[in-house]
């Protein structure tokens, strides 16, 4: 018997940054819409999931929120491998972690799929006047690093649904590109489907396709979707 789910796709992303940029918040706002004034610091790896639509494909999103203590290190990277979308974090009010960002960007560089997605999120942008790091600064780290770039805050949830919600999007574009295949077990990426609608929908390709464009708006990270084809 084939297995049915409410869902295509399955995803795995990581959230990474240092220690009290706010990752566990900003996970916890995308999978429950609740926020925590205490939160204690994460021991190793914390977990959540969430099913988002993403271009008329529902994505299950596996989000491992991974410990910015440098003593947790070596633990934590074992979980970037396999990983399609890494969520690279830093605090606004903190200068120190944005300046720590080289760090973590050159570990998940390494470790995760040569196609996986990266974003740059600016942190507590609900503290305006707090800001130790200006918008600009973000902006061009991003560039400069291939990454797309949005401030967001987790406390009034601000662009955090976009951020889970566009990466799930461009994820979807590279599987029906062909550039990502959900076949492969390091690919970060699962399809769910029957096999019978795989291969119905797959050869659909090339019957008409479009590039990929990644803007902004509203200075929200935004993207319109490639080719038709399917896993």
């Amino acid at each position: 018997m084939v297995a049915v789910y409410n869902y295509n796709y399955v995803a795995k992303f990581i959230v990474i940054g240092d220690m009290g940029c706010g990752k566990s918040s900003l996970l916890r706002q995308f999978t429950e819409g609740a926020f925590s004034e205490k939160t204690n610091h994460t021991i190793g790896v914390e977990f959540g999931t969430k099913v988002v639509e993403a271009d008329g494909e529902r994505v299950k999103i596996q989000a491992w929120d991974t410990a910015g203590q440098e003593r947790f290190r070596s633990v934590t990277r074992s979980y970037y491998r396999g990983s399609i979308g890494t969520i690279l974090v830093y605090d606004i009010t903190n200068r120190e972690s944005f300046e720590n960002l080289d760090r973590w960007l050159s570990d998940a560089r390494q470790l995760t799929p040569a196609k996986s997605i990266f974003v740059l999120v600016g942190n507590k942008a609900d503290r305006e006047s707090q800001r130790e790091v200006s918008e600009s600064d973000g902006e061009q780290y991003a560039k400069q690093n291939g990454m797309l770039f949005v401030e967001a805050s987790a406390k009034t949830g601000e662009k955090v649904e976009a951020i889970f919600l566009d990466l799930a999007t461009q994820i979807v574009s590279l599987v029906r590109s062909g550039e990502v295949n959900p076949a492969s077990p390091d690919s970060g990426v699962q399809c769910t489907k029957p096999q019978a609608f795989r291969s119905s929908t797959s050869s659909a390709a090339g019957a008409g396709s479009r590039p990929v464009n990644v803007g902004s708006s509203g200075g929200s990270a935004r993207f319109s979707i490639g080719s038709m084809s399917c896993c």
